[in-house]
């Protein structure tokens, strides 16, 4: 019995022993998923930060702090509920989604919505703006200004995100699995929300000390997202890896990890690299961005793209004074305009001498929506505009001081609010809504007002015209394009100042003579009978390129080379037109002196100064009343002056001939003796006012700029693209020189075999490592891994240790190998080895168990 209880007891004794051995080692895995867990989670709050901080330019209100903060809680919470759930499959999806849009409802109106808790009917219109957000919300964000604050539902979007993007992060690190990584995707898209849909512009440099850095708010929001990521992984790797360790088959050979110098020197190069890493993104980054523009969602949408596809409304000015139209109803005002003396149709920046349009770069080309919760001021004007039968379009009649979107009326009044969008220096405003087919609106106009359309405005009263500043130092055109211009600048010798542009504008419009159109007859009587009696007839062509602006001037030049020095002012009458030809005129003027300058169409109200020539908007606006002035800013200052363009009309021309004499009583409005004389048609810039051929050396200059910009842009980009896979060679040629080099024999030899169990899984020989080398050695099946296997074995358990020579043999047996394996593979496969991240992943996965049981 004794000796049959002999072995008995023994074995009970080693399970007993065994027993909290185990429960220990269950005790620390459990302690390292908790852990695995907890790093997860601060991932996920961490991502989270990052994408407020990414889209506060958006909103740039506390607002979004308590969003931000309620819904990664909620992210949190609803996670965690997912975990608890005791079902599986498609059911616990359903209920997931179900509970999310839940706690979206309870959370949607009191954190994102507030203006919405008015009361009960108040708060289910706000559940419903809310899910009805989720689908149409980005359209808002993309086209209203920035920042947006907690305007209506412009919160929905962010919240959204936030939410979802937790919940979905969670879900994936909790429990830890191999499929948790992808949590990152999700935390970086978090953060791209804000840069998506924020400006593209840059935020300022944050200057510290000598220490300027670009763009602090993108690198935070790059550099931190990429670091946090990293941390999180690494640490996540290491908790697996000592998790498998511990659960390693007892008596299977372990390799021992580095300790002491080598691992520091390991963990200290990792450092260096990542670190390198960081700094040279931070650094090219920004060197990288200024030689491109960076666009963002909002800077490609649809108001752009509808204004470019428009018809600049100045090509049809003229065609308001028609016998058809000069009275026709454009608009009618109700309410008191008092204060606001101007009603703008469309501002116009650009001139690329065919016709002055609505700009396409800059500022005044963003258009964006405008809230509709006006906050009145004291001393604003509100009243209300009405479309009658004669407009129809995109451009919306509106103040300069327009404090919040028209309030839109009628049948149309969901499609007009949506599609009401104004420039980002808040001179024109437009409405791309959809005019139906059955409008009134003619058929070649698809878009924006149609007859019958009705909305009240509240605007801020029209400024005292501010004293105008004097001009620039530089001209904005380019004289030599304009030789009529030049010649008549020259002629006047006034000087380059405020003074001289003003002297320089009246003689422009006494000088000129207005007429509407090029045909007299019936078509004609309706705008000559606005002018009153003594009018004499002179025909004049439309259009404002430079062909038409040129010969305006030619016409005044040479009236007053012919009258001589001491003609009077009723003898240099000869330049014929109307407020398009010389609103332009005046224009060019102002840039050929300095000052930035811009047309404008639109309607005089009563508030403004009287203007012979332009009727005056009371309670209807007609299209005779249609009219177009000239606004000049000097440099330095942010204010426009309006400058009226409209030419005379009571001296009619009295056209000098060669050797013809000045007429006695020039003064005189009806003379018989008066040459009616066509002014040269308007044709194409290259016929009649071809632009002087750029220099050779310019042109040069410009094409070298631009090809070395692009080479540049190539170098950087392939760089970028290249830079990975050098520090991957790098890392891996690191990694094999400290092996190689290390001092002591012993670990060297040790590193020859992990050098060439690295070789093994780039080249695809082997999977991965087992947990013996002697089985490693037999997967691979090559004989050079048995002969450095029994070396090793030698080197580590032998009583003697190892030689440098039996280093320099194993070194020698890893080397020959790496030569076979490249010589019988292909260059494609070759190369594919070189580049392999397999044997730099795999010390952090399991070594695979024995292919048999070791010995007992």
């Amino acid at each position: 019995m004794t000796d049959a209880n002999g072995p008995r007891t023994a074995a009970t004794s080693a399970v007993s022993a065994a027993a909290p051995a185990g429960a220990r080692a269950a005790s620390r895995a459990r302690d390292r998923e908790s852990t695995r867990t907890a790093l997860g989670i601060g991932y996920v709050v961490v991502a989270g930060l990052l994408a407020t901080v990414a889209a506060w330019p958006v909103y740039a209100s506390v607002r979004m702090l308590v969003v931000a903060v309620v819904a990664i809680l909620a992210g949190l919470g609803l996670a965690a509920l997912a975990r608890a759930l005791p079902l599986h499959g498609v059911v616990k999806a359903i209920v997931v989604v179900l509970a999310t849009a839940a706690a979206y409802a309870i959370v949607v109106v009191p954190v994102a919505i507030p203006s919405a808790m008015a009361d009960a009917p108040s708060w289910l219109r706000g559940i419903r703006d809310g899910f009805v957000g989720v689908v149409v919300g980005w359209k808002q964000l993309l086209t209203l200004s920035l920042p947006l604050g907690e305007y209506q539902a412009v919160l929905v979007p962010f919240l959204v995100v936030m939410l979802v993007g937790t919940l979905v992060a969670t879900l994936l690190v909790v429990p830890d699995r191999r499929t948790s990584p992808l949590a990152v995707i999700v935390g970086l898209a978090m953060s791209g929300f804000g840069l998506a849909f924020g400006s593209s512009t840059l935020s300022d440099p944050l200057v510290i000390g000598p220490v300027s850095v670009p763009a602090p708010r993108e690198l935070l929001v790059g550099i931190g997202g990429l670091a946090a990521a990293l941390v999180w992984l690494l640490l996540r790797s290491r908790s697996i890896r000592a998790v498998a360790l511990r659960r390693a088959t007892a008596g299977t050979v372990q390799r021992a990890g580095l300790s002491g110098w080598p691992a520091w020197r390991r963990r200290g190069l990792a450092g260096v690299l990542v670190v390198l890493a960081l700094v040279a993104g931070a650094v090219a980054t920004p060197a990288a961005a200024s030689l491109a523009d960076r666009t963002a969602l909002r800077d490609r949408v649809e108001p752009e793209v509808v204004v470019r596809q428009t018809a600049t409304p100045l090509a049809s000015y003229r065609a308001a004074f028609g016998a058809d139209r000069i009275d026709e109803t454009w608009l009618e005002l109700d309410g008191s305009t008092t204060g606001v003396q101007r009603l703008r149709l469309a501002t116009l920046e650009d001139y690329d001498g065919e016709t002055f349009h609505v700009a396409t770069e800059g500022a005044a080309s963003r258009f964006s929506r405008l809230p509709r919760a006006a906050v009145r001021a004291p001393g604003d004007v509100a009243f209300e505009v009405a479309v009658g039968d004669g407009y129809a379009g995109i451009w919306v009649p509106a103040p300069l001081g327009l404090r919040a979107a028209p309030d839109f009326g009628g049948a149309r009044q969901s499609a007009l609010d949506d599609g009401f969008h104004r420039s980002a220096d808040g001179s024109t405003a437009i409405s791309i809504a959809k005019i139906p087919d059955a409008s009134a609106a003619p058929p070649s106009v698809t878009r924006g007002l149609a007859p019958g359309d009705v909305y009240d405005l509240v605007a801020a009263p029209d400024t005292v015209a501010a004293q105008l500043g004097e001009p620039g130092a530089s001209a904005q055109l380019d004289l030599e394009e304009y030789p009529a211009l030049s010649a008549w600048l020259e002629l006047q010798a006034q000087p380059n100042s405020a003074s001289g542009f003003t002297e320089l504008v009246q003689r422009l419009r006494a000088r000129g003579y207005l007429s509407h159109s090029a045909v007299d007859g019936p078509d004609a009587a309706g705008w000559i009978g606005q002018l009153g009696g003594g009018y004499s007839f002179l025909p004049s062509y439309s259009g404002h390129s430079k062909a038409r602006i040129e010969a305006l001037f030619t016409e005044l030049v040479d009236q007053q080379r012919l009258a001589g020095p001491k003609a009077s002012d009723a003898a240099l009458v000869a330049g014929i037109g109307d407020d398009e030809q010389f609103a332009v005129a005046t224009a060019l003027i102002a840039r050929a002196l300095g000052y930035d300058s811009r047309v404008v169409l639109g309607f005089r109200l009563p508030g403004a100064d009287e203007v012979p020539g332009v009727a005056t908007c009371t309670d209807v606006c007609r299209g005779g009343a249609l009219t177009v002035w000239t606004e000049v800013s000097s440099s330095g200052t942010d204010g426009w002056v309006p400058v009226d363009a409209t030419p005379q009309f009571e001296v009619a021309p009295s056209l000098i001939q060669e050797g013809e004499q000045l007429p006695q009583h020039p003064t005189t409005p009806d003379r018989p003796d008066t040459a009616t004389v066509d002014p040269p048609s308007a044709q194409s810039e290259s016929s009649d006012a071809a632009a002087a051929p750029p220099k050779d050396d310019a042109v040069f200059g410009s094409s070298l700029f631009a090809t070395l910009r692009w080479v540049g842009l190539g170098v950087a980009a392939a760089l970028f693209l290249v830079l990975p896979l050098i520090v991957l060679l790098v890392v891996k040629g690191a990694r094999t020189r400290r092996r190689r080099n290390d001092p002591v024999p012993e670990v060297r030899i040790v590193g020859a075999w992990d050098d060439l169990v690295d070789l093994y899984i780039d080249h695809g020989v082997i999977d991965s490592e087992r947990a013996v080398r002697a089985d490693t050695a037999r997967a691979a099946g090559r004989p050079a891994a048995v002969s450095l296997a029994s070396l090793v074995a030698r080197a580590v358990f032998a009583g003697d240790p190892p030689s440098a020579s039996d280093a320099d043999a194993a070194w020698a047996i890893v080397d020959t190998e790496r030569r076979e394996l490249r010589a019988a593979a292909r260059a494609r496969r070759r190369l594919s080895a070189r580049l392999s991240l397999a044997s730099l992943f795999h010390p952090f996965r399991p070594a695979r168990a024995s292919l048999e049981e070791p010995a007992r």
